[in-house]
């Protein structure tokens, strides 16, 4: 989820808030003012300009804060009169949008409209892959060849946590990796669920300050069992070919596919970041 930021003051859009940015700013109120309630105070008691000015916190913003200060500019995809905003014109091509999120490593893009200067959507992977993945025409050998030979996908030194891995650290693994999710595993190291960086369970579960502080110090086994809407679980077996993953996401739009051994212990994720980036690096 993505919001687009308005600056008043100079009358233009200056970038996005994203829920995994905000989950980023909290943790580092919580780690670097002092691990209590009155941490998270301070961050409810301040305006979202206010954080955005913070050379800590307001980093942390990366959707909003990079042209802050230096401009950005992707020749012939962003126009001038877009200001501080990172998005690409709503004629440029789906090409164009995959390379400017790549570059930038963006999750989500505005697409702005060239006259007017609003911002008609907010793109993410998932919708063009959804597009792609519609349209696309290969040559049937592509699609037999099993996604581990393809190389898509993060399948080297997979992070994982166990169940009573506290959140605060799995926040950390997250951020620290820059991971979208990792697997939660058994003791057996089996696949047993994922947690999303955007997770919000432990903010919407909390009354106040002192519990959102509690929240970070409980195991995140127990914030899983606290989900009111669980996403989805999508596996495979190591061996699933790039047809049909594609198949797969056409079917249950995916967000993070876990491939499996075995064992059912998990050996890779691929992503729909992933695979738009295997099409784009393909000669």
């Amino acid at each position: 989820m993505a919001a687009p930021l308005w600056d008043s003051r100079r009358r233009e859009f200056a970038g996005l808030m994203t829920v995994t940015d905000f989950v980023d700013v909290l943790r580092w109120y919580h780690d670097n003012h002092g691990r209590n309630g009155a941490a998270i105070e301070g961050l409810a008691s301040r305006s979202l300009s206010q954080v955005l000015e913070d050379d800590g916190a307001g980093a942390l913003f990366t959707h909003a804060t990079e042209a802050r200060h230096q401009r950005v500019e992707v020749e012939g995809v962003l126009a001038e009169n877009y200001g501080a905003l990172v998005a690409v014109d709503a004629n440029a091509s789906l090409y164009e949008a995959c390379d400017v999120m790549r570059r930038r490593r963006r999750r989500f893009l505005p697409v702005v409209a060239p006259d007017e200067c609003g911002v008609l959507a907010v793109v993410t992977h998932v919708d063009i892959l959804d597009f792609f993945v519609a349209n696309f025409r290969e040559e049937r050998r592509l699609f037999d060849t099993p996604i581990l030979d393809l190389g898509i996908g993060t399948f080297d030194s997979l992070a994982t946590v166990t169940r009573d891995t506290h959140l605060r650290d799995v926040l950390a693994l997250l951020a620290d990796r820059d991971l979208s999710s990792v697997p939660v595993v058994d003791d057996r190291g089996a696949f047993n669920d994922l947690y999303s960086r955007s997770d919000i369970t432990f903010l919407a579960t909390a009354t106040d300050a002192n519990s959102v502080v509690a929240n970070l110090a409980t195991v995140v086994g127990e914030i899983i069992r606290q989900r009111r809407n669980d996403e989805p679980l999508h596996t495979c077996p190591t061996h699933a070919s790039l047809g049909f993953v594609f198949q797969l996401f056409a079917e249950v739009k995916f967000r993070r596919l876990v491939f499996l051994d075995d064992d059912r212990r998990p050996v890779g994720v691929v992503s729909p970041r992933d695979l738009l980036a295997y099409f784009l690096d393909a000669p």
